[in-house]
């Protein structure tokens, strides 16, 4: 492969990883990258993990070294998400390439809408009080569960899920919201990654890495 499409591939998620870092929906840029390269949508699909896969890792230490450190109810979340990924990841494995292209152009559309709609502030809490994630409800743990599916079937847009369901259901902390929301994906990403190489998918390390 030709060093520019890996070029190009570093600076779309250069920009992407801190999209996603903050908010979400970075894929909806690092999928078309990949496609653009070379790839067609079911490699492209499996191989964005990769690139997930470092990113919410070195997120999760970011945030740790700030002092948000995961605890017990962020990491029941996270199994939820895992669940739900696990699910979803095998039923992309079962579209074929021009099916899925077609799914990610209707992900496009509809985390666009999704982006748009107005953000809830989160609600003031003491200057000395560190915000903090509340017990997880039933509600909750379902949420996270199909999100999951949808993150392990295609992952464009998780972040936005994420940080939408929080902050307009449960009005939790926006840091809370996106630690829990990098905890999440990186979790359900370790899932898929695993599903699609057990299913024969075709992930590009070079592309990926």
């Amino acid at each position: 492969m030709d060093a520019l499409p890996l070029v190009f591939l570093f600076v779309v998620v250069l920009f992407a990883s801190a999209v996603n870092t903050v908010a979400g929906a970075g894929s909806l840029l690092v999928l078309p990258a990949l496609m653009f390269s070379g790839l067609d949508a079911s490699s492209a699909n499996a191989t964005n993990r990769v690139g997930i896969l470092v990113q919410t890792a070195v997120a999760l230490l970011a945030y740790r070294r700030a002092g948000q450190v995961l605890g017990v109810r962020e990491l029941r979340l996270t199994l939820a998400t895992m669940l739900g990924g696990a699910l979803g990841s095998f039923l992309a494995t079962m579209l074929q390439a021009d099916e899925l292209r077609v799914a990610i152009l209707v992900a496009m559309v509809l985390m666009l809408g999704l982006s748009l709609l107005p953000k809830r502030k989160s609600a003031k809490r003491p200057s000395d009080a560190k915000p903090a994630l509340p017990e997880p409800t039933p509600a909750m743990y379902a949420g996270f569960f199909v999100i999951g599916i949808y993150g392990g079937f295609l992952q464009a847009g998780v972040g936005i899920l994420v940080m939408l369901f929080l902050l307009h259901a449960f009005q939790v902390d926006a840091l809370v919201s996106n630690v829990v929301k990098s905890a999440a994906t990186f979790g359900l990403t370790v899932v898929a990654l695993s599903v699609f190489a057990a299913r024969g998918e075709h992930i590009d390390a070079p592309r990926g890495l």
